[in-house]
């Protein structure tokens, strides 16, 4: 068998012989079977333009990937696969192994342009639609290749930046002088994404300028920060401005520098850590603006799950919605339902009414009756 560098060689194809593969694997999260549609129908009007919308859905993030083109041009770094269509007189058309997505968004381009809704010039045009491909010989390959290509680079190939490294592309970026609209075409993000990706890294560079956290600030910590900014009763409580790109609460952002690292003793050593991980900003903003339960996790030895407990206990009227969509979902089960309960579910329910008894009798209790 021989292996897959013998098999491919560059070829320049034009953007109107590539036909979409309608038996793409993405479609299998829309649940269609592989092969689905037979090699003869390909290119089909009607079998082309559904592949073609549905590469469009927003599951596919074709969108943020056209935008990408638009604002930088069609940039082959990685080649687009295609393989010989097979079928009789197939008048030099090919079918897209691995690229489905950016043959997509070239073809919206396109799209775009013949309606007047985009305006490209001449050269943008030839960019779209002149490409440099990777032919695969599909007479030598091996039968797998199909799946093997498009593996190498979505299951096991390119690695996905994290966070962090986005965060200081699109910082760089930004301090180039470009919006966060160019900013977040170029590299294929939403606005509002690459703005959360922007204020978080300028919030961790502000702890790494803090006189007395700075030395602990480094990349693990960027998450709390990408969590304050979910959480606009944090971010407001901290101060944050765009217009001075920091935190302008100074106090209240030492503290909470405290509370993720932990408060330095007189020897420098770190105490326990109050918020232990970053999904634990998200309790925070449940008892931000609470004062009992504030306190309680500002006094010495206090973490926020007592905070936490204390704020439920002073907040009663918090179980009232899940009680009464329990009682509905409760009243709605069939009978049908109810014969095929199985022992662990019997249990829940058991022990359900258990509880209710006894907070009843805890009443009673109470008032004294």
């Amino acid at each position: 068998m021989p292996t897959l560098f013998a098999v491919l060689r560059p070829a320049k194809v034009n953007l109107n012989d590539l036909i979409l593969d309608p038996n793409n694997p993405r479609f299998a999260s829309l649940g269609q079977k592989l092969d689905s549609v037979p090699e003869a129908r390909f290119n089909e009007a009607k079998v082309q333009q559904q592949t073609y919308e549905r590469m469009k859905t927003p599951r596919f993030d074709v969108a943020e990937l056209r935008d990408t083109i638009i604002n930088l041009g069609f940039l082959p770094m990685d080649r687009i696969v295609v393989r010989p269509w097979k079928v009789p007189d197939s008048k030099g058309k090919y079918v897209v192994v691995e690229g489905n997505r950016r043959v997509t968004a070239l073809k919206w381009l396109l799209e775009l342009h013949d309606s007047g809704r985009e305006t490209f010039t001449p050269e943008q045009l030839k960019n779209f639609t002149e490409l440099e491909v990777l032919l695969l010989d599909d007479d030598e390959a091996p039968i797998n290749s199909r799946l093997i290509l498009p593996g190498l680079r979505h299951v096991s190939g390119i690695k996905e930046w994290g966070p962090y490294q986005k965060a200081t592309a699109v910082h760089t970026l930004r301090e180039s002088g470009m919006s966060t609209k160019e900013v977040a075409q170029s590299i294929g993000l939403s606005p509002r994404a690459a703005n959360q990706l922007w204020r978080s890294f300028l919030a961790l560079e502000q702890m790494g300028q803090d006189e007395e956290y700075g030395e602990f600030s480094e990349p693990d910590l960027y998450s709390y920060f990408e969590e304050v900014f979910k959480r606009g009763n944090v971010r407001d409580w901290l101060g944050w401005s765009d217009n001075e790109r920091k935190f302008t609460r100074e106090e209240r952002l030492r503290e909470f520098y405290s509370w993720m690292v932990g408060e330095p003793d007189e020897s420098g050593s770190l105490g326990e850590k109050k918020l232990p991980e970053a999904k634990s900003v998200r309790e925070l903003g449940k008892i931000i603006e609470d004062l009992p339960a504030m306190t309680l996790l500002r006094s010495p030895g206090g973490s926020l799950t007592q905070a936490l407990a204390r704020f439920e206990s002073e907040h009663p009227q918090e179980w009232l919605p899940a009680v009464v969509s329990a009682e509905s979902v409760l009243a709605s089960l069939s009978a049908d339902s109810l014969r095929k309960l199985d022992d662990g579910q019997i249990t829940v329910l058991t022990n359900l009414r258990t509880r209710i008894d006894q907070v009843l009798e805890d009443k009673r209790k109470l008032q004294g009756n």
